[in-house]
């Protein structure tokens, strides 16, 4: 007799089945964590090396750039040394054949008012004009003297003033203003057409950067000066944001003393020109003289600007200067 095969109940078939199925899934999803896995280690490792190279390249892109802006502000600070003296050139393109009558007013207007406000010394006030570096500021400081240092505002150019003046006690604004002939006019300067709008907006962003500053002095500005209803309107604007102006004198027809007399103001104004010629001995004769007029009238104003020869001269003069007490102007705005 034949005997049948037990046959294996579906039941049992189809768990063995199942289990075979879950082995393969099992198997299949490790091989895939270990792929996402390998995958995420080997992007997280370029990510991080092309990153790394990254930073380096931006460093090395920030020094150059560093070192091109630092060359770029010697290359100009190089040709604005070498260029003309801006209130100089402007004053002598507009001296007409009054000029020594002209250089009497310069003096008898900036200190009419002075002579019974003397103090133990005569006065001597000297500024230095076109200041917009900091080694020129640092040059200045290092000869240990009062002296004003007149700030341009800041401009694509020349950026860090007001940086500059958050580290000076006293300081001035030199303030750009259009001139008759001079061609080497700074990025934004204020004309006799400008609305007084125009103005305000311009002064009050200069309030601003420039807290501590009291006083503003033309450069160039031998156009604007010379325009009386010009002048009105910026005395006005310049009173709304607390600011005094002293005359540079770069033109014989300057409106400002009259205007003066008219608001019934003291008239602030340069005595005289510092480096007219770029010459240590002609520099040091003119501070010379500078001292001589303090002590004719008890207060002088000298203009120079921020050339070696200029302040080669000054650290030279301590001598003749200790007759004079050195003075900010800030010392003659009430």
């Amino acid at each position: 007799m034949t005997k049948r095969k037990r046959r294996t109940p579906k039941r049992k078939r189809s768990s063995k089945r199942s289990s075979k199925k879950y082995l393969y899934l099992s198997f299949a999803l490790l091989i895939l964590t270990l792929l996402i896995v390998g995958l995420s280690l080997y992007l997280y490792r370029l990510g991080y090396q092309t990153g790394l190279e990254e930073s380096k390249s931006h460093q090395s892109s920030s020094k150059s750039s560093l070192a091109h802006i630092k060359k770029r502000e010697r290359a100009v600070l190089k040709k604005v040394l070498q260029s003309p003296l801006s209130e100089i050139e402007d004053y002598r393109q507009n001296l007409s054949s009054s000029q020594s009558s002209f250089s009497r007013s310069s003096s008898s207007h900036a200190t009419s008012s002075t002579k019974s406000q003397r103090a133990d010394k005569p006065r001597l006030a000297i500024i230095i004009d076109d200041v917009a570096y900091g080694s020129q500021v640092r040059t200045i400081q290092a000869l240990g003297m009062p002296i004003n240092i007149s700030l341009f505002p800041p401009t694509p150019t020349h950026p860090n003033t007001p940086k500059y003046a958050q580290r000076l006690s006293h300081y001035m604004i030199h303030l750009p203003m259009e001139a008759m002939h001079y061609t080497h006019e700074e990025h934004y300067t204020l004309r006799s057409t400008t609305s007084t709008q125009a103005m305000d907006r311009y002064i009050a962003t200069l309030r601003k950067k420039f807290p501590r500053a009291r006083c503003i002095n033309n450069h160039t500005g031998s156009r604007f000066t010379a325009d009386y209803e010009a002048m009105k309107r910026l005395i006005g604007v310049l009173d709304r944001y607390r600011f005094c102006f002293l005359d540079s004198r770069t033109t014989p027809k300057t409106q400002v003393p009259r205007l003066m007399r008219d608001l019934h103001r003291r008239y602030l104004a340069r005595n005289i020109f510092l480096d007219n010629d770029m010459d240590v001995a002609k520099i040091k004769a003119q501070l010379e003289k500078a001292v001589r007029l303090a002590k004719r009238q008890g207060l002088a104003i000298a203009i120079g600007h921020p050339h070696a020869k200029t302040l080669e001269a000054i650290r030279r003069s301590k001598g003749i200067l200790k007759e004079v007490r050195l003075i900010y102007v800030d010392e003659l705005v009430h």
